[in-house]
């Protein structure tokens, strides 16, 4: 597994950490709280069903920002138990990063299609 201080990827999937868990916690204002996907947090999805997820839900609170720019999503997660960013899929996987407990930010990376003459969100 994987470890960081301050900034790692995981293929599309840019994650920063922003600082430690915070004593009070406000909603984060023009962000909608994270929905569960069959009892996963979904961070990054996947064209072939492989998302990138958090291995644990519980004293996790991921917020998705409502207006990133055009073609990217942006999330903030505090995640107040150790756990883990991890690639659903059986071969050829990104490793997993350990994320301790703190505040993070996650950017998935956005492509221009040229011909299209549009930004859209990237996947592998």
């Amino acid at each position: 597994m994987k470890t960081f201080v301050k900034t790692a990827a995981q293929g599309e999937i840019t994650i920063s950490r922003i600082g430690d868990v915070p004593a009070t916690r406000e909603q984060r204002t023009g962000c909608t709280p994270l929905a569960l996907e069959k009892g996963k947090l979904v961070i990054g999805h996947s064209e072939t069903g492989h998302h990138h997820v958090l291995s644990r839900a519980d004293g996790a609170e991921v917020m998705v920002l409502d207006r990133p720019p055009e073609g990217m999503r942006i999330l903030y997660a505090i995640l107040e138990n150790p756990t883990s960013l991890d690639h659903q899929r059986d071969h050829d996987t990104h490793e997993s990063i350990e994320l301790p407990p703190g505040e993070y930010e996650f950017r998935i990376a956005r492509e221009y299609d040229p011909y299209a003459e549009l930004a859209r969100q990237s996947m592998d």
